[in-house]
């Protein structure tokens, strides 16, 4: 589950508290942008989630690290990778690193990890469905 070209999010003033910096509660946001631009570089999107295939991809446990502070105008690079994988459920660690714009050979800075455990799960009934494999064209 990797991006073909990375996702990038540049953070503005909405994002920071008072003291410029990341606000934790937007990282949730941020990551779920991430997640949807993912699901978009496969050419589906929520919407055909729901209307072709009848399935729902809601979060049933996060576990958020902060490492450093993320600041005002700093560009995110977002990462996914795969934890684990079963029939219903996976777990997805995504990352969120500060690029440094001035030194392109200096490699971004990871400031946030998260993992998220996702369930698959009928639109209709809210039961438990296979995860479809096109979902995950890379394993």
């Amino acid at each position: 589950m990797n991006f073909s070209n990375p996702f990038t999010f540049r953070i503005c003033y909405s994002d920071t508290d008072a003291a410029g910096f990341i606000h934790h509660a937007r990282y949730l946001e941020i990551f779920e942008r991430s997640r949807s631009a993912w699901l978009h570089q496969l050419n589906i999107g929520p919407v055909q989630l729901l209307n072709q295939h009848g399935i729902l991809l809601p979060i049933r446990e996060i576990t958020i690290n902060f490492h450093k502070p993320g600041r005002l105008d700093d560009l995110l690079i977002l990462d996914h990778k795969i934890q684990s994988r079963g029939r219903t459920q996976v777990a997805i660690m995504q990352t969120a690193s500060v690029v440094n714009e001035n030194d392109p050979n200096q490699a971004p800075m990871l400031i946030t990890s998260a993992i998220f455990h996702i369930v698959c799960v009928d639109m209709v009934s809210l039961k438990p469905k296979a995860l479809p494999d096109w979902l995950f064209p890379d394993n």
